[in-house]
């Protein structure tokens, strides 16, 4: 309790605004325990090691669009830029609302090796998802969740079609056909979550909020999760089957957290327009890497050590490009 008494303390001299779960994800990178679970400080809530529990997450995911809906009642600076046909207020409207009402479609359990539920929240859920996608395929995004929102609708992309693949394999009472569904659509839930809450809550900061926030958020989670992150070594290091009992997904899992937090972060503390450009530029590369990470998800669900290998790769060469973007922001 001193600690994070502490952390707080540095963070109000510094004027640094301090994300939801910014000192429990410090903690744990700096602990770095070899299982520990998977936190979406976003959401406040812990997943255990093995991954996000479809039934329960989602539930969290409604109590969390409430929230989120009040936060866009209350944020400030919500004018559109010129030229956009969606203000930011009815974006970040449009968008809590989508989230909470998928979340309204899960119920009862829906797992890994626990399958009672999963074909008919699916099959609900399915309609409500493809609404939100076309919603987010609206001309007239603002400029500010242009990037957002095309990382957003392919997350959601993604899930839609590890829906799809649910009712398909349960059709077919292909066990592990649908765990492995259920652990690509696992991943949508939680990113989700994180960066919605950042949407909601979004207003433009002056240059000198943005610029200790990015410095806080490169120099305290993203560099740490690089230099010790286990999944982002050379990935000839481990493998699926050998590293010491934990496994791939929760290895994904803590790196996962890092990029959609720092994603989310950016969004939320909004650039002044003085540092856009080069805002754009971070953003643009942090969705590279995220579309690496929508790739490797389906290999991690899938057991493919040669494709978590390629993933691994990419993502070690776009992280030198992200942490110069950061550099050049932090000065």
């Amino acid at each position: 309790m001193e600690e994070q008494m502490l952390f707080t303390r540095v963070h109000d001299a510094l004027d640094v605004p301090t994300p939801p779960g910014a000192y429990e994800r410090l903690r744990t990178q700096l602990t770095k325990k070899p299982e520990r679970p998977f936190l979406w400080p976003a959401l406040e809530a812990r997943w255990e090691k093995k991954g996000f529990k479809l039934a329960a997450g989602l539930a969290i995911i409604a109590i969390a669009a409430g929230a989120a809906a009040l936060a866009v009642r209350s944020t400030a600076n919500n004018r559109s830029p010129a030229g956009t046909s969606m203000s930011i207020a009815a974006y970040q409207k449009m968008v809590a609302d989508d989230f909470n009402a998928l979340g309204s479609k899960f119920s009862g359990p829906c797992d890994e090796g626990i399958h009672d539920n999963c074909v008919a929240n699916s099959t609900r859920g399915i309609p409500t998802l493809q609404g939100w996608i076309d919603d987010l395929s609206r001309p007239g995004i603002p400029a500010r969740f242009a990037v957002i929102n095309d990382e957003m609708r392919k997350h959601l992309l993604q899930g839609l079609a590890a829906l799809r693949d649910v009712i398909t394999a349960g059709e077919a009472n292909d066990g592990p056909a649908m765990d492995r569904a259920i652990i690509v659509l696992e991943y949508m839930g939680p990113w989700a979550g994180t960066v919605v809450t950042g949407i909601s809550s979004s207003a433009q900061v002056d240059a000198a909020r943005y610029v200790n926030g990015v410095t806080t958020e490169k120099k305290f989670f993203f560099d740490s999760c690089v230099s010790s992150c286990t999944l982002l070594v050379s990935p000839q290091a481990f493998s699926c089957t050998t590293n010491g009992g934990v496994s791939c997904l929760q290895l994904f899992n803590d790196v996962g957290v890092v990029y959609a937090n720092f994603s989310k972060d950016l969004v939320q503390y909004a650039a002044p327009d003085s540092l856009a450009s080069k805002d754009a530029r971070l953003q643009t590369d942090l969705a590279a890497a995220d579309s690496v990470l929508r790739t490797m998800r389906v290999a991690v669900a899938a057991n493919d050590q040669v494709g978590i290998n390629s993933g691994v790769e990419q993502l070690i060469r776009l992280n030198a490009t992200i942490d110069r973007d950061a550099a050049k922001i932090a000065g």
